[in-house]
């Protein structure tokens, strides 16, 4: 919605259903009402012919592509002990495999854009995450976190493809009572708490920045929540050193390898991995020195 007040002409998507119709087509006759530009798509991002459909609305109706927004999620609640599952396969080809399927039919328009923005969505419970319900069980998302998880090496992998290209991919990490949300914490005590101080409004206004031809930055995790947005980075202490390490060597010097993190979870001394390359750089310098 706040990128066709913003001047976008969207595509709204919405999960398939036997009737080729569903909430997308309300959500495009409300921006169409307010005086934007869009159109509904009923489609399954899980379905290569409806993913190449996406992109070729927004192509035969509006003759470019220059953003794409990669939002669609199921979920489920199974304990990751259990899984795999049916409906973890299933998670994954929403998650990853859509993600790359949607990404890969807009690749070449947003590389004729030439200031293309990709936009994935993941989530902060990639980090782990497990929430009590009323009747004593748990939320344990364990095939929803792993596959959210594989999102952030998609999100840098695109981001290298398509740096040549003007190509920029960035991942937000949300919080906000989405119907998703609803759906799985209703009851709770976060699902309640997310619903009176986390809205939606607050992460698209987010989003919208991390779309525009000036975002400064691509291959980032992007976390926001109830108006504070923050960048997440992966960060390794300097370590332990020993070419004739043993198990015990190892445990002597924990408190070098785990590195400085307080009570509150504040690290110290600590560097930013960036990729593959750090860690094989660092390697260099101490084995070949």
């Amino acid at each position: 919605m706040q990128l066709a007040e913003r001047g976008a002409k969207v595509v709204v998507n919405g999960n398939f259903r036997p009737s080729g119709k569903g909430p997308e087509e309300d959500v495009a006759a409300d921006i169409r009402a307010r005086g934007g530009m869009a159109v509904g798509v009923n489609g399954s991002v899980a379905s290569e012919d409806a993913a190449r459909a996406m992109v070729d609305k927004a192509i035969g109706e509006f003759g470019q592509l220059d953003i794409l927004v990669n939002n669609a999620g199921i979920a489920t609640a199974y304990p990751v002990q259990l899984e795999p599952t049916q409906g973890f396969d299933e998670q994954i080809d929403v998650h990853v495999r859509g993600t790359m399927r949607v990404t890969r039919a807009a690749w070449p328009h947003l590389q004729r854009s030439g200031e293309g923005r990709i936009l994935n969505t993941g989530s902060a419970t990639a980090f782990g995450f497990s929430m009590p319900l009323p009747d004593g069980g748990q939320v344990n998302d364990g095939a929803y976190a792993v596959a959210k998880g594989a999102l952030f090496s998609v999100t840098r992998q695109t981001a290298l493809a398509g740096a040549e290209f003007g190509i920029k991919c960035n991942l937000l990490m949300p919080w906000g009572y989405s119907k998703l949300v609803d759906a799985n914490l209703r009851g709770t005590e976060l699902g309640s708490w997310m619903d009176r101080k986390l809205g939606v409004d607050k992460v698209a206004a987010s989003a919208l920045y991390l779309v525009h031809p000036e975002c400064p930055v691509t291959g980032e995790f992007i976390s926001s929540a109830g108006g504070r947005v923050a960048r997440v980075v992966f960060a390794s202490p300097r370590g332990y050193f020993n070419p004739d390490i043993t198990p015990e060597d190892m445990r002597d010097n924990w408190a070098q390898v785990f590195g400085e993190v307080d009570q509150s979870g504040v690290v110290g001394n600590m560097y930013e991995v960036a990729g593959q390359p750090f860690e094989y750089q660092l390697l260099r310098h101490l084995l070949d020195d």
